[in-house]
């Protein structure tokens, strides 16, 4: 099997397609809190069943809300590390080159180690195990999204040129990764305790994502490149849209459910889960267009002025 094959990209594609309903399922488990809905980890419900995880029973699996989101959480994670066992061994049949194998393989052990979190957290029953579930959940999901973009032949194709706007975009990049970040981290920290100075915190720090994310978006449309474009609408449009979820999520909340200890309304279900998955799209945007923009600029070299004259002799 060569390097053109088509089946890496497909098996990307599908291990980040298979994770997305991870975001949905995880943050309803966390929204609902239904963390502990299910006992036991590969042993489900010891000392009443002692069922193994992929033979868990149809009429407890659909028992009620909690339990069906717990345990539908907990197929689709086997299932993208399935699909990411197969992408690392498809890496190396098709002899991909070191990157893109390093990279399967990073995907592979993210995998595992989020599920590993995922476990220890239900069987030590532990909030704090419960919040880095969460908050690696969207690192984990950013690398099966780098992924798919190393294994895009368009991608793959692309060459570099020289760009005096290079080195100012990469600043701009990272620094709007990390923003995302924090941000993601602040609303895991909100949504897992209900604090003050973590809502406080959220609202403040979402106003320097969001510039962040505007500020990358505006550096990119710039360089007057395709693609680099194409990634400039795509963070606009997602950042947007973030935002608009987040109020949203507040006012549900605030002013339907009753607040964050109150009991969980159907508007908080929904918007809630939503301003987690959007915020997982625009963190996986981030680092698509910083991969994109490393891949089509190059930093223009300075040619000392000397060195110039004698090159024009």
């Amino acid at each position: 099997m060569d390097s053109n094959s088509r089946w890496p990209r497909r098996l990307a594609l599908a291990t980040w397609l298979s994770a997305l309903p991870l975001v949905v399922l995880g943050g309803s488990v966390t929204t609902l809190r239904a963390g502990m809905a299910i006992d036991g980890w590969w042993i489900l419900d010891r000392g009443n069943g002692d069922h193994f995880l992929l033979a868990y029973p149809i009429e407890k699996w659909f028992a009620n809300a909690g339990t069906f989101t717990e345990h539908t959480h907990r197929l689709f994670g086997a299932l993208v590390g399935l699909l990411s066992i197969a992408l690392v061994v498809m890496a190396h049949r098709a002899k991909l080159g070191a990157q893109r194998i390093g990279w399967a393989w990073t995907g592979l052990f993210a995998v595992c180690a989020q599920g590993t979190i995922g476990g220890f957290r239900v069987l030590e029953n532990s909030p704090n195990l419960a919040f880095l579930h969460g908050v690696f959940a969207q690192a984990v999901l950013a690398v099966l999204a780098a992924n798919v973009v190393l294994n895009d032949p368009q991608f793959e194709a692309s060459r570099p040129r020289e760009h005096s706007r290079a080195a100012s975009i990469s600043r701009s990049a990272k620094l709007a990764i990390a923003a995302v970040y924090g941000q993601i981290f602040l609303g895991a920290w909100l949504r897992h305790t209900g604090n003050d100075i973590a809502l406080v915190a959220h609202i403040v720090f979402a106003a320097l994502a969001t510039g962040a994310v505007i500020a990358l978006a505006r550096g990119l449309r710039e360089c007057r490149d395709a693609e680099l474009v194409r990634q400039s609408k795509r963070l606009l449009w997602l950042v947007l849209a973030q935002v608009a979820i987040g109020v949203l999520t507040l006012v549900a909340i605030v002013l339907i459910s009753g607040g964050f200890t109150a009991e969980v309304s159907s508007a908080e279900t929904i918007t809630a889960t939503a301003h987690v998955l959007f915020g997982a799209f625009t963190l996986q945007a981030c680092v698509a267009a910083t991969m994109w923009a490393s891949r089509r600029l190059a930093q223009t070299v300075a040619i000392d002025a000397a060195v110039a004259a004698e090159v024009a002799r």
